[in-house]
Formats: structure tokens, C-alpha cells, sequence
């Protein structure tokens, strides 16, 4: 006969280690931003600028967070290979390179049926400016965040959030984090809403590619890295985007808009979602199983 006492026992050491769990979970990325921020603050002397500060901390907590994810699998959840669980080196070489490539063409294919309606509607000029500089600032700002952020979200956050409460509530809640997190709430109350709703459909559709790709990351990778490095490049040097183009077909967000912050973007996020889901349902829950 089993003893209550001990029953009740092993339930509340459950609830306390659960809630522990979720609370390093929250506080984690902070902790690594306080750590970066601090390791910045020793290049003070050299008269840094704040931008180059603000750098110099945010890639040192990266690499901190890249070099812990080994100890976080293994001491957490006694997982021993992070990498295959991040969704980076679970494929070979040459799926990795076609997944990415996928996402880049995806990305690319969502900013052309972007611009068609800006283009007909007269909202766009072409510049033809298009230096050095900004080539390879579009392509540092593909690999970098595309890789970071999604290594971040799609990577540790929803295989985290997974092992603690199922994918369903994996899937949202990364997804609800990584909208706020990319938003300074300094816009109108719509004008925000409309770009949070634009992100958080983006978190979901990179999550239900990354299960398409039974748990490869680099579908993700680049489908998030396209848009933002293809765009700025576009917003940068190509066109230039009317004043008069309105927030539901261009988004919302200043200097540069948001294209997946307006009615139209966030269309088709939700089409893509619905695609990606219809077309490859089968894949995703043989994977999520």
C-alpha cells in the first residue's frame, strides 16, 4: 500500500522543481544580456560608442548562450547531443544548404507579392542605389539574425517549452515571447497590434517549418534571415516607399516599415501557415509524436 505522506511529498517536489524549471527558463536571456552588458562596460575606456557597446554585448551574450547550450540539454533534460536538438547538424550538409535555400526563396517569394500591389498602386520608386556597403549589410543581417534568432526561438525556447508543456503550448508561447521582444510599444495602440500579430504569425510559421523539416532549423533560418536581409536591402538601396502608401498594405514602424505589420502581410503569413500545415501535415506529426 503506498504511503500518502510520501505521495504528497514527491507532488509538492514536483511542483516546486516545475516551477523552477519555468523560472530559469524566464530569466535566462536576461541573465546573459546583464552578463553581456557588463563585459561591454570594460570597453569604456577605449571611448566606444554606444551603438558599438551595445554590440560588443549583445554578440558576447550570444556566444555565452551558444557555449552553455551543451550544459543546459545535458544537466536539465540529460540531452546529450543540443546541437541535433536545436535542429542545427540533425540533417547532413546538403539538406541543411537546400532547407536554407528554401527559406531564402520562400522569403523572397513573400516580399514580390508584397510589393505587386505597392508597384500597381504607384506607393514605390525605383532608386537603383545599391552600394557595396548595403550588399553586405543585407547578407550579415541574413546569417545573423536569421541564425541567432532563430537558434534562440525556434531552437532553445521551443524545445524547452516543449519538454516542459507540450508543443501546442511550445508553439504559442515562443511565438507570443518573440513578438514582444521585437516591438518598443512606442506606436499607436493599433499600429502595435497590427505588428505583434504580424510577428507572432512569423514565430509560427518558422515553427511549423522547422517541423515540416522533421526538427531541421535551417528552413527557419532562412525564411526569417531572407525577409530581414532582403528587405533592408530593398528599403535601403533599390526603392523608396511613398509616405502615402497606407499601414495596412506596407505595416507600420518607423524609419523603415514592417511589411508583415499590416493587414496584407499578415494575410499572407496566415496562408503560408495554412499551406505549410495542409501540404505537410503528415510530416509534422510524425515529427511532433
Amino acid at each position: 500500500m503506498s504511503n500518502p505522506n510520501k505521495n504528497s511529498k514527491k507532488k509538492i517536489n514536483s511542483i516546486v522543481l516545475f516551477k523552477n524549471k519555468i523560472f530559469v527558463t524566464i530569466i535566462f536571456i536576461p541573465f546573459l544580456y546583464l552578463l553581456g552588458w557588463i563585459f561591454s562596460q570594460s570597453f569604456l575606456f577605449l571611448s566606444v560608442s554606444k551603438e558599438a557597446l551595445s554590440l560588443i554585448g549583445t554578440i558576447f551574450t550570444f556566444l555565452l548562450f551558444i557555449f552553455l547550450m551543451p550544459a543546459w540539454f545535458n544537466f536539465r533534460w540529460e540531452i546529450r547531443n543540443s546541437w541535433s536538438t536545436l535542429g542545427l547538424n540533425n540533417k547532413t550538409l546538403m539538406n541543411n544548404i537546400l532547407s536554407f535555400s528554401q527559406g531564402i526563396i520562400f522569403a523572397l517569394i513573400l516580399l514580390i507579392l508584397i510589393l505587386i500591389p505597392l508597384l500597381t498602386n504607384n506607393y514605390i520608386s525605383f532608386s537603383g542605389v545599391l552600394s557595396s556597403d548595403i550588399i553586405l549589410n543585407g547578407i550579415l543581417l541574413t546569417f545573423g539574425i536569421g541564425v541567432a534568432e532563430e537558434i534562440i526561438f525556434r531552437g532553445w525556447l521551443l524545445e524547452d517549452l516543449k519538454l516542459q508543456f507540450g508543443i501546442k503550448v511550445a508553439l504559442i508561447s515562443q511565438s507570443i515571447v518573440f513578438s514582444l521582444v521585437h516591438i518598443g510599444f512606442k506606436m499607436p495602440f493599433w499600429n502595435t497590434l497590427g505588428t505583434l500579430i504580424g510577428l507572432f504569425t512569423l514565430g509560427i510559421l518558422c515553427s511549423i517549418i522547422r517541423l515540416k523539416d522533421e526538427g531541421s532549423l535551417w528552413g527557419a533560418i532562412g525564411l526569417h534571415g531572407g525577409l530581414v536581409g532582403i528587405w533592408f536591402v530593398l528599403n535601403n538601396g533599390l526603392i523608396n516607399v511613398s509616405k502615402e502608401a497606407p499601414g495596412w498594405l506596407v505595416g507600420y514602424g518607423t524609419p523603415n516599415t514592417n511589411p508583415l505589420g499590416g493587414f496584407y502581410g499578415i494575410s499572407l503569413l496566415l496562408i503560408s501557415c495554412v499551406f505549410y500545415f495542409l501540404k505537410f501535415k503528415n510530416q509534422i506529426f510524425k515529427f511532433i509524436k
